[in-house]
């Protein structure tokens, strides 16, 4: 259970990190996103990475919890590039 919600973390942080840039805010939002949101939602992003890193590392310790870490940030990147390919209605490849 504790790997779901890293994933979902993983993946609100990246979706986060895609909608302080421009070019996925009409995607994600629909229109352009004042500056001072997109660095908020740019810093929000970067702490939910920050939060998943430290819930693998306290549950499954610094070495082991870095590696399934960096497998679970894989995945929630995929997770978001396929959310927002799918949003934008633009096909896949």
């Amino acid at each position: 259970m504790i790997h779901a919600l890293a994933i979902a973390l993983a993946c609100a942080a990246f979706l986060m990190l895609a909608a302080s840039m421009k070019r996925h805010q009409r995607d994600l939002v629909g229109r352009a996103v004042p500056e001072p949101r997109a660095r908020l939602a740019r810093i929000a992003g970067w702490v939910f990475i920050a939060v998943c890193w430290s819930l693998e590392a306290v549950v499954l310790g610094p070495a082991l919890g870095t590696i399934v870490w960096i497998g679970e940030l894989s995945m929630g990147a995929w997770l978001a590039i396929a959310f927002i390919n799918w949003r934008s209605g633009r096909p896949t490849r």
